[in-house]
């Protein structure tokens, strides 16, 4: 079965979605904890909050990295 690229770009915003629909995220050492319209990014180097603006920034920087999102 080919991977068309259309299909790939539906496959990874699934995914996205249901990451967003999630609470709470683990990536190696570090979680993302939703809370409302706020997102705490929490390390072992300690916990910095991002606002609703500031996750559509990195949102946007990752579409215009991977292109067509």
């Amino acid at each position: 079965m080919k991977l068309t690229e259309q299909r790939l770009i539906e496959i990874i915003k699934e995914e996205y979605q249901s990451i967003l629909n999630e609470k709470t995220i683990r990536m190696g050492d570090l979680d993302l904890i939703f809370q409302g319209d706020k997102v705490q990014l929490l390390s072992r180097k300690g916990r910095t909050g991002l606002s609703k603006m500031d996750a559509k920034i990195i949102i946007n920087a990752i579409r215009r990295h991977i292109g067509g999102i």
